[in-house]
Formats: structure tokens, C-alpha cells, sequence
């Protein structure tokens, strides 16, 4: 497994925030590099906003295939001296493994919710020592929560889902995946690309040319040459309404989910044909990435805001202007 060079400074969890479920082994993989993956319930999915493959430990019960999630990250301590720091005796030395997901306190300050993922429970007072010694060894506010409603009260008042799964910083590739991640993967791109359809769209507006001969929505399958000179002198020139994918269908003949979804398959498997990386980082450096999810994301949002000021202003003239102006 090799971390994918963008997340070498960021968590996985923290550019995903989200995940489609693929599969859960309840017995755990002991092939798993994760040593915490070995022997407790862990879960393979597909990341909703940058579509990276992880794995995690289910933190929520009833967590299944296809459900959305939401990514807490992994926080494995290795306490040392734990009479003083947690009141425990004859060990010096407990490992502890938290799922922590970050949010707003009642006072508004911003903090890391920690939920331990210990069995038996443990006790009050050593989850109130448990979260000092963090606020002292990390300098940031962390809040221990003792019961996983908590943890997923914070993902909820986020606008996030409740089911909760906490993985590790890094990835995993497609190779790690089970026979039954394996085979759930096309669907699970595909209920993404439907669920996000606006954000989606968005490639064949903000699509370009990857060189003198060979344009991006070219490596789609069943975009044809002269097809796609009439889509882009029609989308140059404004003439082409581009906000559904029946639009993109109409516009270049093919079936735009299932277009994109062979193509960020085959970029997830690593598929040797593949030359051209749109969506997903290479397993091999030294091929093309176009990173289109980070163009699509600013086109996106840049579209949301002049939306949502287009819909202000006409607020303000049916009030007969702000408040606070003549009337």
C-alpha cells in the first residue's frame, strides 16, 4: 500500500469527510497492515469527495453495504507511565484507540470529539484524565465523549451522516480490497455520480485539452471527434445549457454516468490502458494527472456563490431593496 503523494500532509478522513460503504468483514483481516484492522469488525469504502479507497473500524452500530458514512479519524495513543496518567496500576505502558471527529463546543470553539474504542468501557474517571493528558501532550482542545450517540450527535449537527466509520491517515489501493469491495465498487460509483449529479456536470463544462490531438472528454468511451467539436463550439459560445446530465447526453450522445463510472473504475484499478489520470491520483507517478476533481470543486463552488448572490439580490428587489435603505 502506498500513500498517495496529496495526502502525505492531510488525513484521509479529513479530504473524504464522507464514504460510500463497499464491505464489512466482521471477523476482521489479519492481512490487513493495520494492526487494529486484524481482529476488530473493519469496513471498505469508497471516499464521497475525492474518491480515494479507505478502511476503517465501524464505530456505529448497524453499519452496512452502501450506507453513507461519515469518517472519523484514527487516534492510537501509546501511553507511557499509566498509574500517573490514568490512574491504572501494575502496566506502564497502554496503547488506546480513539475515533475522533472534529466540531464546534457549545462555546463555539472548535475542538477534536474522541470516542474510545475499548472494550470493557472505561471508566469516568479515566476518560476525564484520558482527555487532559491529551489537551497537554497534544496543545489542542480535545473533548472525550463516553457513548457513540455523542460522537455522532457532532457528525449530525454538521450535516453529516450518524452511521460512523474511523480509519486510518492513509488510503488503501485496490488490491487491498475484498472480492466483495471488489464487486460493489461500480455500483457505488454510480449511486455517487447520481447522488451528485450537480457537482458531476460540472466536468463537461470545465473540461480542456490535453494536448494539440487528444481532448479530456475524448477519453470517455463513445465521444467521437466531430461530436465533441459541435459540444465545445456550443459550450464555448454559451449556446449549450449545461445543468443535468440529460443535457450531456443530448449534447454528445452517451450516457454520461456510465461514461464516467468505467472511467474512474478503470483509473481506481490502476488499469494498465489507462493513460491519462482525470479524477483519481495514479498508483504509478509518472503517469499524466489531470486532477479534475480540484478544478470541478472550484468551478463548482464559484457557481454555487454566484448563485446564491443571484437569488440575494433578487430577495432585495422584492423587499424593495435592503434593509436600512430608502423606500
Amino acid at each position: 500500500m502506498r500513500p498517495r503523494r496529496a495526502l502525505r500532509q492531510f488525513h484521509v478522513a479529513a479530504l473524504e469527510v464522507e464514504a460510500i460503504v463497499l464491505d464489512i468483514v466482521d471477523g476482521g483481516l489479519p492481512d490487513d497492515p493495520h494492526r487494529e484492522h486484524k481482529t476488530r469488525p473493519v469496513a471498505q469504502m469508497l471516499g464521497a469527495r475525492r474518491l480515494h479507497l479507505v478502511d476503517g473500524v465501524p464505530v456505529s452500530d448497524s453499519v452496512e453495504i452502501f450506507d453513507r458514512i461519515t469518517l472519523a479519524r484514527d487516534l492510537i495513543l501509546r501511553v507511557k507511565d499509566v498509574p500517573r496518567v490514568l490512574g491504572r496500576g501494575g502496566r506502564r505502558e497502554l496503547f488506546l484507540y480513539l475515533a475522533c471527529l472534529p466540531g464546534p463546543l457549545a462555546s463555539g470553539e472548535k475542538a477534536m470529539f474522541c470516542y474510545p474504542l475499548e472494550a470493557p468501557p472505561l471508566s469516568t474517571e479515566t476518560l476525564e484524565a484520558l482527555e487532559k493528558y491529551l489537551e497537554e501532550s497534544k496543545k489542542a482542545k480535545y473533548k472525550i465523549v463516553s457513548a457513540v450517540e455523542e460522537l455522532e450527535d457532532v457528525a449530525e449537527s454538521q450535516g453529516l451522516p450518524r452511521k460512523i466509520v474511523s480509519t486510518p491517515p492513509d488510503p488503501i489501493s485496490y488490491n487491498n480490497l475484498t472480492p466483495m469491495a471488489r464487486s460493489n465498487l461500480p455500483d457505488a460509483v454510480k449511486l455517487l455520480l447520481k447522488e451528485r449529479e450537480d457537482f458531476f456536470v460540472e466536468f463537461f463544462r470545465v473540461a480542456g485539452p490535453i494536448n494539440v490531438r487528444l481532448h479530456s472528454i475524448e477519453t470517455l468511451r463513445g465521444v467521437g471527434k466531430r461530436t465533441l467539436r459541435r459540444f465545445l463550439q456550443e459550450r464555448d459560445t454559451g449556446a449549450l445549457k449545461l445543468s443535468s446530465y440529460e443535457d450531456v447526453k443530448k449534447a454528445l450522445k452517451i450516457d454520461p454516468v456510465e461514461a464516467l463510472a468505467e472511467k474512474i473504475l478503470s483509473e481506481l484499478e490502476c488499469d494498465d490502458s489507462v493513460k491519462h489520470y482525470l479524477f483519481v491520483e495514479p498508483c504509478d507517478p509518472t503517469k499524466p494527472f489531470l486532477a479534475y476533481l480540484d478544478k470541478m470543486w472550484k468551478s463548482y463552488l464559484s457557481r454555487v456563490k454566484a448563485g446564491k448572490s443571484g437569488e440575494d439580490k433578487g430577495r432585495e428587489a422584492g423587499s424593495g431593496g435592503p434593509k436600512g435603505g430608502g423606500g
